[in-house]
């Protein structure tokens, strides 16, 4: 069982904290199937039976991070409008300001991965939006093409990631803005 998202106690709070930034560190310098739970330890100051107290692995560490991740997200983008060009530029800053974790992410998908789920909450708070929106299209027209368009801009979030990271994130929610409008009729 993973750490509590904000645990009350002070000492599990410094505990999550010091085993997220030496997480984090090691995110910067390799893949996370090259970082080891010792590496971690270490660098965190937490003992083994520690971290294996709340994470089996690694890759249970990254899912964790993720819940919060996702969490954190949901919270960020809960009042915006049912409008793609809302929520744009948000997911591009939040994905800035979590850059480290948000590439691993894109590297290493799976089970309870912060992008799949991230498409899949956006469809199911704006889908409605979307089909008044569209009206002459059926549900799953309006579904596809949902999918189609989130989907790219993920992709563009993760070649930003990967590819052209000396970007800064005004620069993708520019380029993300332009894209949008020349697909829009």
């Amino acid at each position: 069982m993973p750490i509590e998202r904000n645990p009350r106690d002070s000492r599990l709070r410094y505990t999550k904290d010091c085993l997220y930034q030496s997480f984090l560190a090691f995110l910067e310098e390799k893949p996370v199937s090259d970082i080891t739970v010792i590496e971690i330890c270490e660098r965190a100051g937490v003992s083994r039976k520690t971290f294996y107290k709340y994470y089996s692995d690694q890759f249970a560490l990254l899912r964790g991070m993720q819940e919060d991740l996702f969490e954190d997200y949901r919270e960020r983008i809960a009042d915006l409008p049912a409008d793609v060009f809302a929520v744009t530029p948000e997911l591009i800053r939040f994905t800035d300001e979590n850059r480290v974790l948000m590439k691993a992410v894109f590297a290493n998908r799976g089970e309870g991965n912060f992008v799949d789920r991230a498409l899949d909450d956006l469809y199911a708070t704006y889908a409605t939006a979307w089909q008044k929106a569209n009206p002459k299209l059926s549900k799953q027209q309006v579904e596809s093409l949902f999918y189609y368009v989130v989907s790219g801009l993920f992709g563009l979030v993760r070649h930003w990631l990967f590819d052209q990271s000396s970007k800064g994130a005004d620069e993708v929610i520019a380029d993300a803005e332009y894209l949008m409008k020349l697909s829009t009729p």
